[in-house]
Parts: structure tokens; sequence; C-alpha cells
């Protein structure tokens, strides 16, 4: 077994928010860890030239804090049953995630679902210091 590969890959179920991940660092061995991996890439500048290093050719880890922070705060709003959420949507968060349905969602689709819902729904206090940057891209016409 090479450095990359583990015994058990998947660790987590896809009903539920991930307990658990291996983390993988360059000469060591892989470690099976508790809780959730924290969002981020690697990013390898394009420009750069190929090398023959694992490490190199990898690229340079970048946390997505806001993602991370994003996560942590709605975990919190989730487990205190969403406050600010409004009914309509406090009934859909329910039927999506109903015993007996027979066609589960997996957590990733109803956690994609819940972000909107709280940066949109969430009282203030569950928000602070979240601060979300508008995308502002310049559309251009096409005639």
């Amino acid at each position: 077994m090479n450095n990359f590969e583990v015994e058990e890959p998947i660790l987590n179920t896809p009903y539920e928010e991930p307990a658990l991940h291996w983390l993988i660092e360059e000469g060591r061995p892989p470690e099976k860890k508790q809780g959730r991996r924290q969002a981020g890439y690697f990013y390898r500048d394009p420009k750069a030239p190929v090398s023959s290093g694992e490490h190199e050719a990898r690229g340079q880890w970048v946390g997505l804090s806001l993602v991370n922070q994003i996560r942590e705060q709605m975990k919190d709003w989730r487990r205190k049953d969403y406050p600010g959420a409004t009914g309509t949507t406090l009934e859909l968060l329910n039927y999506w995630q109903r015993e007996g349905r027979q066609h589960r969602l997996f957590f990733a689709q109803i956690e994609a679902a819940e972000t909107i819902i709280f940066l949109r729904e969430a009282r203030t206090d569950s928000l602070q210091g979240i601060s979300v940057p508008l995308d502002e891209r310049k559309y251009v016409r096409r005639y």
C-alpha cells in the first residue's frame, strides 16, 4: 500500500454530516481524524514549471475561511431549529428530512439548501461576523 491509499476510504454515510476524515500528509501514514475536513483547495500556479516532486505538483493549500465560518455558524443555527426561518421554510426543511421518505436526500444536498436559507432568513445574531461579498461581474451585452 502506498502513502495515498487507505484501507477504508469511505468513513461516513452520505446522509449525515461527516464525522471523520482522513488526514494525508507527505511523508506520513494516513491518519483517521475526528470531525469534518476544513474546506479548501490546493492551488498550483499554472505558469509555474512542472516539477517531479509530489508536493510541488499538488500546490499550496488555500483554506476557505468564509465557508468554514458559515458551516460552523450554520451548524449551531441548525441545532437551534433554524431561528428566524419562516414557517414555510421550516415546513419545507422538515418535509425534505422526514422519516420514511422514499428517496432520502444526501446531507450535502440539504446543506446546500440550508446555506441559502441561512444567509437569507437567519436572525442577525446567527450571522454575526459573516460578510459575503457581492459578485460584481461586468456583464457584456451581446447582440
